[in-house]
């Protein structure tokens, strides 16, 4: 499980996916989220990833932690078309690392 010290490292707009607490990446596919928390410490982070199951994304941008409950989904289409219903601003293609905008 992803520790404490792990979301501390984090610089700005660092980010990483986790399955089961642990961080993985995948080489196809789209990471889509379905709900999500703004945490103001990382402790507050930790208990989010504890809450969604370690199955979460985690990014770190002006001084807030993001955690969103994500699973990898393996066509452009669903991803998006799951994105658009849970108001998501983008998705990640785990191709190229780059967001796919809803």
């Amino acid at each position: 499980m992803i520790n404490i010290r792990s979301i501390l490292k984090l610089a700005e707009n660092d980010g990483l996916t986790l399955r089961a607490g642990r961080k993985i990446t995948y080489k196809t596919g789209y990471q889509v989220a379905t709900e999500g928390v703004e945490c103001a410490t990382a402790r507050e982070a930790m208990e989010a990833v504890k809450r969604y199951g370690g199955d979460c994304g985690l990014w770190y941008s002006g001084g807030i932690y993001y955690v969103d409950k994500s699973r990898r989904i393996s066509t452009k289409k669903e991803a998006l078309k799951i994105g658009r219903e849970h108001k998501q601003i983008s998705i990640l293609n785990w191709k190229n690392m780059g967001l796919v905008y809803c």
